[in-house]
């Protein structure tokens, strides 16, 4: 019973007031200042954080999500082609806050339980991860926002830039990685082994550091001119390093081909996985939570596009109804085919990714699919068992992969090109398309372009997994591969945040400190 009450008194920062805390307490009840009195109550403490964790960044994905690829979207989405009316995400907002504070609540309880160094280091580790992730998704999706370091209640805040916001997410990273131990030598309180992807670990720092350095050093050209000062070539060193490091730890090794990423990784747990949130082991609880929410939950990235034959109870032509949908030319240019001797070699992504391009996105059956293919990446489905969902399709039954190994390989590539080392960034390159079962880079690739051709692998190799969009912006590629108004943007623009989301006017009444996105603000 004490352990639901953990859970209340991790929320309760949340919602207390200067009043509230004055009120009288029973001594036999359960307070912050009795509620984590040894080890295995702060791993249930971090458990509950993790949960949180867990439901913010899986149920928030939307908001970046119009940078995905797709020959065809709804023509009324104002996150497509920032033309059109602001669409804020509060509640997205909200969640992250709501996990720094619970972290905040956490961490002074972590140096006063008695427990070894090692153990000690292992807790905060996640906690300082913890934050980091959650500033880094706040600073690339929201721009300049509040940041809370330390403090457990709630005042009104000014909000720092996004360069801040990074800054002080890079020096939470940096401390993971420092206190972190490798995934292979985690333990629970009782010194059991912990399997899950999810418990943040030394190579889920690195992954998050990395991306952090890269975001910074990439985005540069958005920062305003009395920030833009920093060493952006520091932070690709920076993340090159922590690239290699990772890398030739030997823990986390490339699944062996594509289709064992779409059957495997994806899933969850496989040696390519660096860190994923867990969901497969939790329908369970979140139906319990709400069922109609959960049915809604598989709107992130691949699934967007899913229908036949993956969705149980769909026909072949759902996929005209689709508001998300690529050409099955697109597929097969992306995935090319070459001639060696007699023999047709097709890049093994094609037919792993998608549901037999050649044959049900024909031109004889467009009448059918529109000229569109079938995506099938993302093919497990999770089933009803009981009462209104019996029976009936309920998400998709697998994890949510944030980092693995694939990315950071390319990432790698990326950081390689930007320093001059071509030959280290072709042989990152080429270990990707080699699984693939791809042609080789050669120099007259995209006119020579080797940092345009890493960006092509992302998107081939990451397609619909939620990393586009990002790596759009990073690469500063947006006048080329977004549509709409983001081929217009200026400069101005840029500094004035047309890449952030906005606001919900929620946030102003709750911090009187609050501004809104200035290019939003211009539309409102």
């Amino acid at each position: 019973m004490k352990y639901y009450y953990l859970l209340v008194l991790l929320l309760s920062p949340l919602f207390l007031s200067c009043e509230d805390t004055l009120r009288m307490i029973p001594e036999n009840s359960v307070t912050f200042e009795n509620a984590f009195e040894n080890e295995h109550e702060i791993e249930i403490g971090l458990l509950t954080v993790e949960r949180y964790v867990r439901k913010s960044l899986y149920l928030t994905t939307i908001p970046s999500s119009h940078g995905e690829y797709t020959d065809y979207r709804y023509k009324g989405d104002a996150g497509l082609l920032r033309e059109s009316n602001p669409q804020p995400y509060t509640a997205a907002w909200s969640h992250y806050y709501e996990i720094i504070a619970l972290v905040n609540v956490m961490l002074p309880y972590i140096d006063r339980v008695e427990m070894s160094q090692e153990r000690r280091d292992f807790y905060k580790g996640q906690v300082y991860f913890t934050k980091a992730l959650a500033y880094f998704e706040l600073g690339r999706k929201w721009g300049d926002c509040p940041v809370i370091r330390d403090e457990v209640e709630y005042a009104p805040i000014t909000y720092s830039s996004w360069v801040e916001v990074i800054d002080y997410a890079l020096e939470l990273a940096r401390e993971a990685v420092r206190l972190l131990p490798d995934y292979s030598e985690m333990t629970d309180y009782k010194g059991n082994s912990i399997t899950y992807k999810c418990t943040p670990n030394k190579g889920a720092a690195q992954a998050l550091l990395a991306n952090l350095c890269a975001w910074k050093a990439g985005c540069k050209y958005m920062a305003q001119p009395e920030e833009a000062t920093y060493d952006e070539r520091a932070l690709w060193v920076e993340a090159d390093s922590v690239c290699t490091a990772l890398i030739s730890s030997g823990i986390y090794k490339l699944a062996n081909t594509p289709e064992e990423v779409c059957t495997s990784t994806l899933v969850g747990s496989d040696a390519e996985s660096i860190y994923e949130i867990v969901l497969r082991d939790y329908w369970n609880e979140l139906e319990n939570e709400s069922p109609y929410s959960v049915h809604d939950l598989f709107y992130y990235f691949g699934p967007m596009y899913q229908t036949w034959p993956v969705i149980p109870g769909m026909s072949a032509g759902s996929l005209a109804f689709r508001s998300w949908k690529i050409l099955s030319t697109t597929v097969c240019e992306m995935y090319s085919e070459r001639i060696i001797g007699n023999d047709t070699i097709t890049d093994l992504r094609k037919d792993a990714y998608f549901y037999k391009v050649d044959s049900m996105a024909h031109d004889t059956l467009l009448d059918i699919t529109e000229g569109y293919a079938y995506p099938w990446k993302f093919r497990l489905v999770k089933l009803g068992t009981s009462g209104w969902s019996a029976g009936e399709f309920i998400n998709f039954d697998q994890n949510r992969i944030v980092f693995r190994l694939a990315d950071i390989i390319l990432l790698r590539a990326e950081c390689r090109a930007r320093l001059g080392n071509n030959e280290g960034a072709i042989a990152d390159l080429n270990t990707i398309r080699e699984r693939a079962n791809a042609e080789l880079y050669h120099s007259s690739e995209y006119g020579g372009d080797l940092r345009y051709a890493i960006f092509k692998e992302r998107e081939k190799e990451l397609l619909m997994e939620g990393c586009r969009w990002y790596d759009v912006i990073r690469n500063e590629y947006y006048k080329t591969e977004l549509y709409g108004g983001f081929r217009n943007v200026s400069k101005q623009d840029i500094l004035d945040g047309v890449f952030f989301n906005a606001i919900d006017n929620n946030e102003f009444s709750e911090n009187p400190l609050a501004r809104q996105n200035t290019y939003w603000l211009k539309r409102m």
